[in-house]
């Protein structure tokens, strides 16, 4: 059974899109003190720094250390709380203290977990100091996707490890044949590997430089191929993270049309196609989002977070998660009938009209709930449809007359 301590672990640790206000603040404050906290390791390492400021930075950084431990000490609660019986529990706390993420929050407070038991000198403060800066890749998504990346591409990654490899042996190879007998630099193959990585890489710091005529030549020739050689990774890399974004954004717009309960009935395919078409749209309390009048380009589904609008006959009216507007003007073609803004934070799925058509035509069930509502909100009667009765009476009565 979750307690109300727990629950209230789980809302100040909550992680996605849409999470409580107080999960918002805590999060900030502490990407605050994390960032705090390594510069005040960096300005460690000046001999000059002022006395004021030294005294300053001990306070803060302790109190930095504290809120860390704190977060530690709640994500392992949360992880205890998982589980039914001792062994789950156990489990579930082990996999969270072995993951990356878990490794990173431990990393930023031995210092404090352990510093007064072992004695850590200053180095070692400062190295931990630094390393807490490892733990903001939570709250990073860039660092998030650029790792999921790196294994994706692991493969031809490695392959241009390997090519990297070759073409520094061999550069070195070469240059240690040209230039031994004139330039001591080059006196065995380590010796010009160094200036086949530097000038790969195209650093160039010209402390070994070939001085031959045919090393020059071999030299230019090699340093051109480095500008080829890191296309190839940045190329691989670049492509993978291009992908991967999209594979990002395709998930979350599911996700969020999934949540609909208009296409929460829909097939996995149905909703991946809508997906599509949809685009995401965060807005802020008080923001207008359709006004009266306006020409009608685009229909709001919220997904949630509330709305307000009110028509031109003065009437009020409230929308929450699951419903939608501006399909009015969407499906006759007019000017928008009502203004509505924004009463909360709200998470919307906008359909632009020049894809409405294609939406609607695979769907013809969506069209005639759409419509539905439409006409209810115009306050027009819905069409009556003839019953196979009604038809047999009114063929019996045309018999008969």
């Amino acid at each position: 059974m979750v307690s109300g301590l727990d629950h209230w672990s789980r809302g100040l640790l909550a992680e996605g899109p849409a999470v409580p206000r107080r999960a918002v603040l805590y999060r900030w404050t502490l990407v605050l003190c994390i960032i705090g906290a390594t510069m005040i390791a960096m300005l460690g390492t000046v001999p000059d720094l002022s006395p004021d400021l030294r005294r300053w930075s001990g306070p803060a950084e302790r109190l930095g250390l504290g809120l860390m431990s704190l977060d530690y000490a709640l994500r392992l609660r949360l992880a205890w709380t998982m589980g039914d019986d001792w062994h789950e529990r156990w489990a579930a706390m082990a996999r969270y203290a072995f993951s990356p993420y878990g490794v990173f929050d431990f990393l930023a407070v031995v210092p404090l977990l352990l510093g007064e038991v072992l004695g850590l000198p200053r180095d070692a403060d400062t190295v931990f100091g630094i390393l807490r800066f490892l733990k903001l890749a939570r709250y990073s998504p860039a660092l998030e996707t650029l790792g999921a990346v790196v294994l994706t591409e692991m493969r031809p990654l490695l392959a241009a490890l390997f090519i990297i490899i070759l073409l520094a042996i061999a550069a070195a190879t070469v240059m240690y044949f040209a230039e031994r007998d004139a330039n001591p630099n080059f006196a065995s193959v380590p010796h010009a590997l160094w200036w086949a990585i530097v000038t790969l890489t195209t650093v160039g710091y010209g402390d070994v430089v070939p001085i031959t005529a045919l090393g020059r030549m071999l030299g230019s020739a090699v340093a051109v191929l480095g500008l080829c050689m890191f296309a190839l990774p940045a190329s691989i890399l670049a492509t993978g993270f291009a992908e991967e974004m999209r594979r990002h954004d395709f998930v979350v717009n599911w996700h969020l049309v999934a949540r609909v309960p208009f296409f929460s009935r829909l097939q996995a395919s149905q909703i991946a196609e809508i997906s599509a078409l949809l685009k995401p749209y965060r807005a802020v309390r008080g923001e207008v989002l359709v006004r009266e009048g306006d020409i009608g380009d685009c229909m709001y589904f919220l997904v949630s977070g509330q709305v307000e609008g009110q028509g031109r006959s003065g009437l009020m009216f409230s929308l929450k998660a699951g419903d939608f507007f501006g399909e009015i003007a969407v499906l006759q073609r007019c000017p928008r009938t009502a203004s509505v803004k924004a009463a909360s934070r709200c998470q919307l799925l906008v359909l632009e009209a020049r894809d409405f058509e294609k939406f609607v035509a695979g769907y013809p069930d969506l069209m005639m709930r759409i419509w539905e509502v439409a006409r209810q909100r115009m306050g027009q009667p819905e069409p009556v449809e003839e019953t196979d009765e009604a038809a047999k009476e009114a063929h019996v009565y045309e018999d008969t007359s």
